[in-house]
């Protein structure tokens, strides 16, 4: 009678694991390694290389969207005042719609809203009479340095976190 070796197909996926692993992180350290510019005969040296900014896109333009409240950019400018906590928010808020910027805050509503009409006013700005919703929500609305320049800020309860939506108004610079 014959003996038959048993083959183990264990060490076999394992080996093949390990070559795997081994490839997978070859091409993860390659690509994370400095690539040699590409060959531009007719360029300098000085030229050769992609700068940052070639390789990264712009951001596209701001371009005006028309909502219930009336026209505004789709995003606000990086200075406009917020929270100090505010992030954008993850998903954007599916009850206000577009906006120029959706962020949360875990900051109470009276202290987040205290906040950006303060830094609002600080910055400029005139606040017009604030109004309050009966979802414990706070509308700030106001003017820029120029009467077309408006802007509301809503700041709406939503369990711990807080969402702080902002229409920037497209009488207002664009951002």
């Amino acid at each position: 009678m014959q003996t038959r070796r048993r083959s183990r197909p264990a060490g076999a996926r394992a080996l093949v694991g390990l070559l795997a692993a081994t490839g997978l992180l070859a091409a993860c350290t390659g690509a994370a390694s400095p690539a040699t510019p590409p060959v531009n005969p007719g360029a300098s040296a000085s030229t050769s290389a992609q700068t940052p900014a070639a390789v990264t896109p712009a951001p596209a333009a701001a371009t005006v969207v028309t909502v219930a409240w009336g026209k505004i950019w789709d995003r606000a400018p990086a200075s406009f005042p917020l929270p100090s906590d505010a992030e954008p928010a993850q998903p954007v808020d599916p009850v206000v719609g577009p906006s120029s910027g959706a962020f949360t805050t875990s900051l109470g509503v009276d202290e987040a809203a205290s906040g950006i009409e303060a830094a609002l006013t600080t910055a400029g700005w005139s606040l017009q009479p604030i109004t309050s919703g009966e979802d414990g929500s706070r509308n700030i609305s106001a003017v820029g340095a120029s009467p077309g320049c408006r802007s509301l800020v809503t700041v709406r309860p939503l369990g711990s976190v807080h969402f702080v939506t902002v229409y920037y108004g497209a009488g207002c610079p664009r951002p």
